[in-house]
């Protein structure tokens, strides 16, 4: 995807040490960066488990930021996958992970870009409200994801998430909009709850997706189990369909519901017709 042409001032952190506990950063972040000298960035307050640090105890700082924070490039050097929160809230600028990071991600992320050389964390782009994530690896469970116990389109409302690897279960746990695409494979119930946006999955899926969703799209072009009870077939749709930057291929099954969620059925799941045999039976009914 096209970035902005931007002039970005950049600032490299690098651990001082692996971390064994979980850090809490959201001050890691363009909006936090911005405008600050290296002194006060090495001031801001983290959390190294229960204890309350500052992140100059923690990392090494080189370069300086930019005036606001869309000129503000923060590049993390090595693994860091204890790291959680980076992003958080970030409105603009770049960020970039030379390693694999933890948890929440980019959450409740309203513009910018990520980029992530390694794997990411559970609830990579959680809640996210716009921009642009791509990883170059594999991401944990709930990529774009609302929070367990809150209602359907609380989830992701924009933007844009590339993972070039697998992912795991819950994808688009909640969304309501934007477009999530995956090269690999995905755990079970990509799309649950989901109210609008769509997900594409080139590699497999375990099974039941778009549970209790009310909108939106799921397109999977690999191998799925089944498909729930609660779906019905509406076509066999041959054109590519859109997801993100992307085009997939048909022919498609496209099975409308979650009836047992919505009874208008608003959400559509597309399944490949070549990766899914077992699924020709339902061609009777189009009859």
């Amino acid at each position: 995807m096209a970035e902005e042409k931007v002039e970005f001032k950049e600032i490299v952190l690098k651990p001082k040490y692996k971390f064994k506990v979980p850090v809490e950063s959201r001050h890691i972040s363009p909006d936090s960066f911005a405008g600050k000298t290296l002194e006060e960035i090495g001031k801001l307050v983290v959390y190294e488990g229960s204890r309350k640090k500052v992140l100059g105890e923690l990392f090494s700082f080189e370069g300086e930021p930019g005036k606001t924070a869309a000129e503000t490039h923060i590049i993390i050097e090595g693994d860091v996958e204890k790291l959680r929160r980076v992003g958080e809230s970030m409105t603009g600028g770049k960020i970039t992970v030379k390693g694999s990071i933890g948890h929440y991600t980019g959450f409740k992320m309203k513009g910018g870009t990520i980029i992530i050389h390694g794997n990411a964390g559970l609830w990579l782009g959680g809640k996210m409200v716009n921009g642009f994530i791509e990883v170059f690896g594999d991401a944990g469970d709930c990529v774009g994801g609302s929070l367990r116990g809150e209602k359907p389109g609380k989830g992701m409302k924009k933007g844009t998430i590339l993972i070039h690897g697998n992912a795991g279960a819950e994808v688009g746990r909640g969304m309501k909009g934007g477009a999530i695409l995956i090269d690999g494979n995905v755990g079970p119930l990509p799309g649950v709850d989901m109210a609008g946006g769509s997900i594409g999955v080139k590699g497999d899926c375990e099974g039941k997706p778009g549970a209790r969703m009310t909108g939106g799209r799921v397109v999977i072009l690999g191998k799925i189990p089944d498909i729930l009870p609660s779906f019905y077939i509406d076509e066999i749709r041959e054109p590519p369909i859109k997801v993100g930057p992307e085009r997939l291929p048909g022919p498609l099954y496209v099975f409308i519901g979650d009836v047992l969620a919505d009874m208008r059925c608003m959400g559509r799941v597309m399944v490949s017709v070549q990766s899914n045999p077992q699924l020709k039976m339902y061609e009777e009914l189009l009859t």
